[in-house]
């Protein structure tokens, strides 16, 4: 299929100008929607990545009809009701824009750049992050009934020519067994008082959440940023820090609670149903050497067991482990990506180091990690399975089918809605693109 889908992730402002004067205008009508000339560029100068304005005729038409397609189910979903929050916009447009910010290096580059504050290119996208949304839950609606079955997933493979199928790099399947060093009862509590100390000179006025925070706060995400983070959709963070946000009210500042990562308490600074801003100090008790010590001396000597087959992995993993991620999957690291495989390739190193030196079945010597919270810890990985590098096949990838064989059945059902929409639905298409090659007929020629 010719058609090529345009989505518009694009944060690119443009407009065409001839001497001095707007020349952009009006080259397509979808019922209420409209295409824009402007659309068309912008398209090309994403697709050549802000190289070239320059497209073929048939690039261009392609590009035509997937802003046609899209507009089609921009559309139908406002027809159909279809609701997207604000506070989901805005989430969007912060992330996307947080995205392109760290591509440049810093605000100032970026604003720099195109010529305009963050706070101008906030407002000027969010509608067009809005229409992305829409159009995104308009396919889901069309598509939530489709499933794809174990013979559906077998013709897709079958009907894959053999020079077509991936190439997976070697992967890995492994488990872990973690010992957290022990934190002293003391060490705690001086913990908790000196941040109650802090949280009573902000109540009090005494100081701000932007000095505090830098100061004091170990969340690299917010440490320099006044502590606090744009709107969130309820779920994106730990249990107990939601459960702070939604039982305090906006402007006031919850007591200091524990979660896996620390310390913290929480300012809340705005609530909107299932969204939430928010600033916080999180803090961690210190450590001492003696007990990240301990924790190894109790992994050697688990280790030894293991060795010596008085405790199985597994057994021991669900007794001992301290990380309640994989200690309930017997040990088990799973990929929220692939299920249990990982790609040696995205593998840190020093975990790829310690398995690259196992058979399948070793378990490695006790070592020194530090956890994405910043935390010290000893581990004794399990090599599970080594996978070699292969072309994709139905008995070990059976996953990457099955996505393959889902998408295409999603496609063809929205395809078909397409096709029968367009025969209701007004459109007009500018004399320029009428003599295009489309997949759809949207000049609703009769055959």
């Amino acid at each position: 299929m010719k058609y090529i889908t345009y989505i518009l992730l694009s944060l690119i402002s443009f407009s065409c100008w001839s001497q001095g004067e707007l020349i952009d205008r009006i080259i397509g009508v979808v019922g209420d929607e409209i295409v824009l000339h402007s659309d068309i560029q912008a398209a090309v100068l994403e697709a050549s990545q802000g190289r070239s304005a320059f497209a073929t005729p048939q690039e261009r038409c392609d590009i035509y009809e997937s802003l046609l397609y899209q507009k089609l189910l921009l559309n139908q979903s406002k027809l159909d009701s279809i609701e997207v929050a604000d506070a989901e916009v805005q989430q969007q447009v912060e992330r996307r824009l947080s995205y392109f910010i760290q591509m440049f290096g810093s605000t100032e580059q970026f604003e720099s750049y195109y010529g305009k504050t963050t706070a101008q290119m906030k407002e000027e996208y969010f509608d067009l992050i809005k229409d992305q949304l829409l159009v995104q839950k308009m396919q889901r609606e069309i598509t939530k009934d489709v499933k794809v079955t174990p013979s559906d997933v077998q013709k897709f493979f079958k009907e894959t020519p053999v020079d077509s199928l991936p190439l997976i790099g070697e992967q890995v399947m492994y488990s872990q067994i973690m010992i957290d060093p022990v934190i002293r009862e003391l060490e705690r509590q001086r913990t908790i008082q000196f941040m109650d100390s802090i949280r009573n000179d902000l109540i009090n006025g005494r100081t701000t959440m932007t000095l505090q925070a830098a100061k004091w706060s170990e969340d690299p995400g917010s440490k320099y940023k006044g502590g606090c983070y744009p709107l969130q959709r309820k779920g994106s963070f730990v249990p107990e820090y939601e459960a702070a946000v939604f039982a305090n009210n906006e402007g006031s500042f919850s007591p200091v609670f524990k979660s896996d990562y620390g310390y913290h308490f929480v300012k809340v600074v705005e609530k909107r149903g299932d969204f939430y801003e928010s600033c916080h100090i999180l803090m961690t008790p210190k450590v001492f050497d003696e007990d990240l010590a301990g924790a190894k001396v109790k992994l050697d000597s688990l280790s030894s067991q293991l060795r010596s087959g008085v405790i199985t992995f597994k057994e021991a993993a669900l007794r001992y482990s301290t990380d309640k991620a994989t200690r309930n999957q017997e040990g088990r690291v799973a990929n929220i990506n692939s299920g249990s495989r990982f790609n040696v390739a995205d593998l840190d190193p020093e975990t790829n180091l310690v398995l690259s030196k196992l058979k399948e079945g070793e378990t490695s010597e006790p070592v020194l990690i530090k956890k994405m919270d910043g935390a010290q810890a000893y581990v004794i990985y399990k090599l599970d399975a080594r996978i070699p590098a292969h072309r994709a096949t139905m008995e070990l990838d059976y996953d990457i089918f099955k996505e393959g064989a889902q998408a295409t059945a999603n496609q063809r059902v929205v395809d078909n809605w397409v096709n029968k929409k367009i025969e209701n639905t007004f459109v007009s298409i500018d004399a320029e693109y009428a003599t295009c090659d489309f997949d759809f007929n949207w000049l609703k020629i009769k055959k």
